[in-house]
């Protein structure tokens, strides 16, 4: 017979290595709690989350029922059965499991989060009902904030996007969310709006080169070539690799005039990205002062030599 004293101490290496990634020694672990223990609920619902954790969605959703089972109506078993569904596609099934862990936990978030998502993955139309209700019930969850409005992200449904990431700032700010709500924002148009973000992201990271970026799409939208220009060079001074900056840059060089220093960045934007070549080749001929080339190949040489030399 097993000795129960073990249990506990093999339960906790095993949770321990799960959360600091480990997942060879989890699995391993959890295998032996299962050879001991083969009709323990708690140790088929360890095998589903190691199951989850290793992108074995179908494993993972086996043990979690296997495990429901022996202890109905679990809920953080539930939930791990949700998410097993959702990763195999199976959204009906998700939801009806995230329905059953809020009926039988009204006042935790993590089911009410996941049923909403859920929901708003069939029918967008209800995405705003469940932000009214999840802002006045779960302001704080910070998490499910974030997932919910990378969902809403993706549906490029920016208005509530940008209030659940506003919601997760509230609680949990950080550079990488500003920079999501100030993107949310400039797709709604609110360019200030967004550029304040941006500049709120490069307080928390100066060495945020996508913040940079941003910040330079802002300011180059709002007709301020001088200030984008400098955004631009700051991400690249960060990022040398970013051929989109390279060619913002470019852009708005030409615009003010700058017409040598613009094709040398065009230059080294096709030499990191050389389907760029079309957008150069036609911002080059559009802009206030720009050139006609006739013979493609000849510019495509021509601005790859300026690039180049500008290293």
């Amino acid at each position: 017979m097993s000795d129960e004293s073990d249990r506990g101490p093999a339960f906790a290496r095993a949770l321990k290595a799960l959360a600091e990634g480990d997942a060879d020694a989890a699995a391993e672990l959890a295998a032996e709690l299962l050879r001991r223990w083969p009709e323990d609920a708690s140790v088929h619902q360890l095998m589903a989350a190691v199951a989850l954790r290793a992108s074995k969605p179908a494993d993972a959703e086996r043990w979690a029922i296997s495990s429901l089972a022996l202890r109905p109506d679990h809920y953080a078993t539930l939930i791990l059965a949700a998410l097993a569904a959702r990763a195999l596609g199976n959204e009906r099934e998700a939801l009806g499991r995230f329905q059953r862990a809020a009926e039988r936990e009204p006042k935790r978030p993590e089911a009410a989060f996941g049923a909403a998502a859920a929901t708003i993955q069939s029918d967008r139309g209800q995405a705003g009902l469940f932000v009214e209700d999840l802002s006045r019930r779960f302001p704080d969850h910070a998490q499910g904030w974030l997932e919910l409005g990378a969902q809403l992200e993706r549906g490029r449904q920016w208005e509530l996007a940008a209030r659940a990431f506003a919601n997760a700032m509230n609680t949990q700010p950080s550079a990488k969310l500003c920079v999501r709500l100030g993107s949310a924002l400039q797709s709604l148009g609110r360019r200030d709006q967004a550029a304040t973000y941006y500049q709120k992201a490069l307080q928390l990271d100066p060495a945020s080169a996508e913040a940079w970026f941003k910040l330079g799409l802002a300011f180059q939208d709002g007709r301020l070539p001088a200030q984008a220009a400098e955004a631009y060079r700051r991400a690249l001074s960060l990022r040398p690799d970013l051929a989109e900056a390279e060619a913002n840059l470019g852009v708005v060089l030409q615009e003010q005039g700058q017409l040598t220093a613009a094709k040398q960045a065009y230059g080294r934007a096709i030499e990191l990205r050389p389907s760029a070549f079309g957008r150069v080749a036609q911002a080059l001929t559009t802009a206030p002062k720009g050139e006609l080339w006739m013979d493609l190949g000849a510019l495509r040489a021509h601005l790859s030599e300026l690039g180049r030399l500008s290293r």
